[in-house]
């Protein structure tokens, strides 16, 4: 069993890395089971929310369902609950330890290819995923 502190640096660091990325901002996360209340910390690229960060430390992220997959077979996340069919899924610092991350062929793979994105391309995904009212995260009865 991990320590508050565990779970706490697993978040952190979590949050410490995404705030680097270029275009990502960081704002508090609705609750879903309390409206009004924030539960963590959202993570929004070009108004879209990519992930956030539960009071709990674990981290749901958006990815792409065979991206999702492919994590979910290696055991580095679970599908979240409420929405088992999309692309979110959550990870926890009891299965995304630094050395599972490390050792994991897929995680390998698309970090590789972060660095192959042009700058044309960045503003290309910019121009079409910019929203006015961005997208809530699904609601456990949706």
């Amino acid at each position: 069993m991990l320590s508050l502190d565990d779970r706490e640096q697993f978040a952190t660091s979590v949050i410490e890395e995404v705030r680097r990325w270029p275009g990502v901002e960081l704002r508090p996360h609705a609750s879903s089971t309390t409206p009004g209340e924030a539960d963590g910390i959202e993570f929004r690229l070009f108004g879209r929310q990519i992930g956030h960060v539960h009071g709990d430390c674990s981290v749901h992220l958006a990815l792409t369902k065979a991206l999702k997959a492919r994590v979910v077979d290696e055991h580095l996340a679970q599908p979240v609950d409420f929405a088992p069919t999309s692309g979110w899924a959550t990870f926890t610092p009891t299965t995304a330890t630094p050395l599972a991350a490390s050792s994991s062929p897929v995680l390998r793979e698309h970090e590789a290819a972060l660095g192959d994105v042009s700058p044309a391309a960045m503003k290309l995904v910019q121009r079409t995923q910019a929203r006015s009212k961005p997208r809530p995260f699904p609601t456990p009865d949706a």
